[in-house]
């Protein structure tokens, strides 16, 4: 079951191309749809090995949507359009009179819905539910995404209930996006699971839908999920249609910049999980597209999308409501298939500054950081960062260019491409970081407008520094590959500031340093990195610090050359 927004129609929730067909029906409304034969895609391909003629065979689906109207308040019994009281089955009890305010629950059967036009369905209403419905020790499922250049979804599935804290997730970085179990309220619902949609397995009849639905939606507005998952609430869906509009403004600002051959933090990210076994290309399609033959994509990339704009027509793009139109559809042989497509906008990865408050948008979803979660993050950042960066700007178009400037300095040695292998992992090929300095600072560096995700940077800090720590053969390896390289940059005395293998290092005597390239942000002016890439930057830099390390960021400001007086 899906519930509509408070604004949207049955009408409205319908996709245009649909044909759909609605019947008379005792209570709500009914609509179905039966395809029409298709031959399997790959039934040429197959039939090429049948030796006794071609394979008849096709594919034919049928879906059906059922849209009940229910009062917004769960103690008082409904009424629906579409048929009279009489109509309505004895035991639904329905009330006589007609509530003032209702909410619309669409019920999919089959493939029905794909007929569901995805602006028209309040999003997390049966995540909202389901952390109503569970208690935290019956959790048996959880979908989470983490937030950040590159989008990581994970699924974990416990074979029993389990406890929120033995899925091990971290609840300060990873956005909860499906949640399922067994309820507390067993007459609801033996078994739940949650994302924007609520799928239930209970004993059900039709005259009891009613009632179910009427008790989900007490469950949404209810706050009973505070008490095992508050943490939910840092990140809060924004529903004010005036900051959605400003919002949406930054995206097709975004769109121009990349269309002008600048930098901008906007990506793309399927916002479900697929099938890893799946095997497809996509297409983008819409206005400003070039409407020929398509050229198939592995995966989502905003640097693909950008490419196919610039090679249509993109001065055909006004406003954010032509982005809106694009999709994202499964291709073969240049074809799109519409029937497979998703909104480009829903697959939307961006952050940015509104009102003094931070907002992202994911999976089609504007949310808001809570102010108080916002605070924290931002204190641990400011808490490492470095008022003096190792250089406070450079023009270098790119990393490496980056690592051959500071090579020239005498305090720096280059170990950029060092591989060296822990005990047990030849050819694990760890890089230990791109300097050493005589300052006992492992200095790792970044472009933070490169094609690589900036907690990547993270991941190598953590990984280089537990390797020290732990390893002999990793440090007698990264000595070995030190003094080569001094030797050959004609540079002395790092050889002094690393142990041997043998000797087990104190690392409070050394320095973790993260150095990222960044523009000014287009709107404040400011240096500074995204939101969720220092949410992701406070967890390794605790498991750092736990091993003893000191950790910084040096944000270094990067300069086009041709902006220089």
């Amino acid at each position: 079951m899906r519930l509509l927004k408070r604004t949207k129609s049955i009408d409205d929730a319908i996709r245009a191309t649909r044909s759909l067909i609605e019947h008379e029906a005792t209570v709500g409304r009914l609509f179905s749809e039966q395809t029409v034969s298709k031959e399997p895609t790959w039934l040429g391909f197959v039939n090429a090995f049948s030796s006794n003629g071609p394979l008849e065979l096709s594919n034919r689906s049928c879906s059906a949507l059922l849209f009940l109207e229910i009062p917004d308040s769960a103690s008082v019994a409904p009424s629906l359009t579409g048929g009279s009281a009489a109509q309505i089955p004895a035991d639904a009890s329905v009330a006589t009179t007609v509530p003032a305010v209702t909410r619309i629950f669409a019920l999919a059967f089959g493939g029905g819905h794909h007929a569901l036009d995805p602006d028209a369905i309040e999003r997390n209403f049966g995540l909202r539910v389901a952390l109503n419905s569970i208690a935290r020790e019956d959790l048996r499922n959880i979908d989470v995404a983490t937030l950040d250049a590159t989008t990581f979804q994970k699924r974990y599935q416990a074979s029993r209930k389990s406890d929120l804290r033995e899925f091990g997730i971290d609840t300060q970085q990873e956005l909860f996006r499906l949640a399922g179990g067994a309820p507390t309220d067993a007459s609801f619902a033996r078994s739940l699971a949650g994302k924007d949609a609520l799928t239930l397995t209970a004993n059900l009849t039709p005259a009891g839908l009613i009632a179910k639905c009427a008790k989900a939606l007490s469950l949404f507005t209810a706050t009973d999920y505070k008490k095992d998952y508050g943490f939910i609430d840092h990140i809060t869906p924004v529903r004010d249609n005036d900051c959605i509009a400003k919002l949406d403004e930054r995206i097709f600002e975004a769109v121009e910049t990349l269309l002008d051959g600048k930098s901008s933090d906007l990506h793309l990210m399927m916002p479900d999980i697929i099938d890893p076994e799946a095997v497809y290309e996509i297409g983008y399609f819409g206005k400003g597209l070039n409407p020929g033959k398509k050229k198939g994509f592995g995966e989502l990339a905003i640097e693909d999308y950008v490419a196919e704009l610039k090679a249509g027509k993109p001065e055909e793009l006004k406003s954010i409501a032509d982005l809106r139109g694009h999709e994202v559809r499964l291709v073969k042989n240049g074809q799109g298939n519409k029937e497979q497509a998703r909104r480009l906008y829903d697959c939307f990865i961006f952050e940015t500054d509104l009102d003094k408050v931070t907002h992202v948008l994911f999976a089609g979803e504007w949310y808001a950081i809570d102010t108080k979660y916002h605070t924290e993050v931002e204190t641990d950042f400011t808490r490492i960062l470095a008022s003096t960066p190792i250089i406070a700007s450079t023009t270098s178009a790119n990393e490496q260019d980056l690592i051959a400037e500071l090579d020239k300095h005498a305090h720096f040695l280059n170990l950029d491409k060092v591989k060296a292998s822990p005990f047990g992992a030849g050819g694990a090929n760890l890089e230990p970081c791109d300097f050493l300095s005589k300052s006992k600072e492992f200095i790792h560096l970044k472009d933070g407008h490169g094609s690589a995700p900036i907690s990547h940077l993270w991941s190598q800090g953590v990984v280089s520094a537990e390797a020290f720590v732990r390893d002999e053969v990793f440090r007698k390896s990264m000595r070995d590959s030190a003094i080569k390289r001094q030797t050959k940059a004609k540079k002395k005395g790092f050889e002094t500031i690393l142990p041997d293998g043998r000797t087990k290092p104190v690392p409070t005597d050394f320095k973790v340093v993260y150095g990222i390239m960044r523009h000014r942000y287009k709107h404040s002016k400011k240096l500074g990195l995204p939101f969720f890439s220092k949410v992701s930057l406070r967890a390794a830099a605790r498991r750092i610090e736990l091993m003893g390390f000191t950790v910084e960021v040096h944000l270094i400001e990067k300069i086009h050359a041709s902006t220089l007086p």
